[in-house]
């Protein structure tokens, strides 16, 4: 890969990289680390990258993802990937609105979460989603499905409270 061409995709990507990153770990620390590895990744082996496959961007974050699964796996910061369950409790009522949306996508179960973020903040398609986190188009529609259902569960007291008004 020559160098303009690397600048150019890093250039390009690196914002949703790195905010996938953040979005998904809670840590601006993390977030650098994985998106600086990511982009190591593509200078070290562009070969891996398959054009025919889908957009480079829906790659790079796919290399994100399995990076921060990596990291989780090592940290033992999960006993499994269940997207199906959940347990939380609602954001604190002391919070901002925006502090409350965002505990509440840090709070979903990873699989759900990464699908959400893909779609909803880095303006992936189904299909592109699907090839980042390399499974169907069927599950990343289940999977965003739960996560805005679950979402929804978290978030209903901001409705409660803005009709009381």
């Amino acid at each position: 890969m020559v160098s303009a061409e690397f600048q150019s995709i890093f250039e390009a990507n690196r914002d949703a990289v790195y905010h996938f990153t953040w979005r998904m770990t809670g840590s601006p620390e993390t977030a650098e680390d994985i998106a600086q590895d990511c982009f190591l990744q593509l200078l070290k082996s562009p070969g891996h990258y398959d054009g025919a496959r889908g957009p480079i961007r829906a790659w790079l974050l796919g290399v994100a993802r399995n990076l921060i699964l990596k990291r989780w796996r090592l940290e033992g910061r999960w006993t499994s990937l269940d997207d199906e369950a959940f347990a939380v409790d609602p954001p604190s009522n002391d919070w901002r609105v925006d502090e409350k949306v965002a505990h509440a996508v840090q709070s979903l179960p990873p699989l759900q979460r990464e699908v959400l973020i893909l779609i909803e903040y880095e303006g992936l398609t189904l299909e592109e989603a699907a090839h980042a986190v390399a499974t169907e188009v069927g599950t990343v529609k289940a999977r965003l499905h739960r996560a805005r259902n679950n979402l929804r569960r978290m978030l209903e007291p901001l409705r409660s409270v803005n009709h009381d008004r």
